[in-house]
């Protein structure tokens, strides 16, 4: 059996990546609780940060520890306190920031009042992380960690790529093996349509539950590779393995692709999938049970399915009494089912680019299954993104109150400006994009968080704004030093 690297996590999440107009600009969604005030409170005084992930129970509550998982700030709020019937101590599932808002009377006033504050003690104030969308309460969470380049794909994008259909063996450990097909693309098109650098060296899938698996990309003994075909094989077949003829089968032959199919027939072209399919129709979206596992039926809007690398025929269940069988369980076997990712939301390609960092997976996933959409980050080609982004900051400032502004001008010349950068960065002058940001732009709105205050050459002198623009000139500096 393919030695896979697992990881388990479990994460039930409410503040989750969704997607604006399908750039690779990231929102999160407010989940807000029958009777909840405290995020009006915030989102009043920093209206700027609605659908951020700002506006979320991951401004004030923290994730940590829930038995051996760790988990999210939402889940280890529920498990500890309650959902809407509270149980618990409320105050054991708040972090720093969450504290101090507390303490100083939990109102658009103290949202205010801790804005000089650096509650999770890393070096920022409260303010600065604020603007910079970061949260304030997180010490691995501040305007220096700027989130990989990413790509997002929505279901019509991927079924615009190329189809592919594999027949193929889903073969288990204990819930019964079976025969279908798969319809989707291969991933390897994807990671290329995505960008990926030559850089690359393997992949994390993680699906909407936290459940993660690793890929290299090219053919390496004992794992599951994501480039070039998966070995041939053949289809197996004995009626007792067939379930619909023996009490003690275990594997499903039902599926209407299997028709036509005969014992010692050649499966070839077999490729790890990313599905959207399974016998022609789409996945069924992910949901979760009371036991925090996904429904059975759970499987989609997209699926990684790898396909055997050590072919082999559909064995007995580990847990079967009856043992004495052709294909007895044999844990040596490959049982690629139990590594093909169920509600796949987000694919790493690593090694993340120098100077950024990681989605944070405990508090993202849902929301991204519920949209039927699916996001590709890290070594990917950061340019798209820093456009994009570049796009968002460029619709911030021509909306700026003229109030904000050392003169009402020179917000519309500001975003023209970064139109000027936007055009450098299409027509592939990178150096000459950064250039301008660190000898034009910053200057001009670096006061507050070099000096505590605007200066006379700042273009922006309202605290806020400044700030915001500040942090994300820096976020491009950091994107498209890693297209140098």
């Amino acid at each position: 059996m393919p030695r896979i690297s697992v990881v388990m996590r479990v994460a039930v999440v409410a503040a989750v990546l969704a997607v604006v107009c399908g750039s690779a600009s990231v929102a999160y969604a407010a989940y807000h609780h029958m009777g909840e005030v405290d995020s009006s409170y915030f989102v009043s005084v920093h209206p700027d940060a609605a659908g951020t992930k700002l506006d979320s129970c991951g401004l004030c509550h923290r994730g940590g520890k829930l038995g051996n998982n760790t988990v999210g700030s939402c889940q280890l709020c529920h498990s500890t306190y309650g959902y809407d019937a509270p149980h618990g101590d409320i105050l054991a599932t708040l972090n720093p920031y969450g504290v101090d808002f507390l303490s100083h009377g939990a109102s658009a006033a103290a949202v205010v009042a801790i804005e000089g504050l650096d509650s999770d003690g890393d070096g920022f104030s409260n303010a600065d992380e604020i603007a910079a969308v970061r949260y304030p309460g997180d010490p691995n969470d501040d305007p220096t960690k700027v989130t990989a380049p990413a790509r997002v794909y929505d279901l019509a994008e991927m079924e615009a790529m190329p189809p592919y259909s594999q027949f193929m063996l889903m073969n288990t450990s204990k819930s019964g093996d079976f025969y279908c097909t798969y319809t989707g693309v291969p991933l390897a098109h994807v990671l290329e349509d995505a960008g990926m650098l030559s850089t690359a060296t393997g992949i994390n899938v993680f699906a909407a539950d936290g459940f993660s698996t690793s890929h290299p990309l090219d053919p390496t003994p004992g794992f599951y590779h994501v480039r070039g075909n998966h070995p041939s094989t053949t289809f197996f077949y004995n009626v007792q393995a067939d379930k619909k003829f023996t009490s003690y089968g275990w594997c499903d032959y039902s599926a209407p692709s299997v028709t036509g199919w005969s014992n010692g027939d050649p499966i070839t072209g077999l490729k790890m999938l990313l599905a959207y399919k399974f016998e022609g129709h789409y996945l069924v979206p992910g949901s979760m049970g009371p036991d925090n596992k996904l429904t059975p039926a759970s499987e989609g809007p997209f699926r990684v399915v790898p396909p055997q690398t050590v072919p082999g025929p559909p064995d007995q269940a580990s847990n079967a009494l009856n043992q004495n069988v052709l294909w007895p369980y044999n844990k040596n076997w490959d049982h690629n089912a139990g590594f093909s990712s169920k509600c796949a939301t987000i694919i790493k390609v690593g090694p993340l680019p120098a100077g950024t960092t990681d989605i944070n997976v405990l508090e993202a996933g849902w929301d991204y299954v519920d949209a039927g959409k699916i996001v590709v980050y890290g070594a990917i080609d950061p340019v798209p993104t820093a456009r994009n982004r570049g796009v968002d900051l460029t619709e911030y400032v021509a909306a700026i109150n003229s109030k904000a502004l050392r003169s009402k001008k020179m917000g519309r010349t500001l975003a023209n400006k970064l139109k000027a950068i936007d055009h450098m960065l299409a027509a592939g002058k990178v150096n000459a994009a950064m250039d301008k940001i660190q000898k034009d732009l910053l200057p001009k709105v670096d006061g507050f968080v070099k000096r505590g205050a605007a200066d006379k050459t700042d273009w922006i002198v309202e605290s806020s704004a400044q700030r915001h623009v500040y942090w994300a000139l820096q976020e491009l500096l950091t994107l498209l030093r890693a297209a140098e």
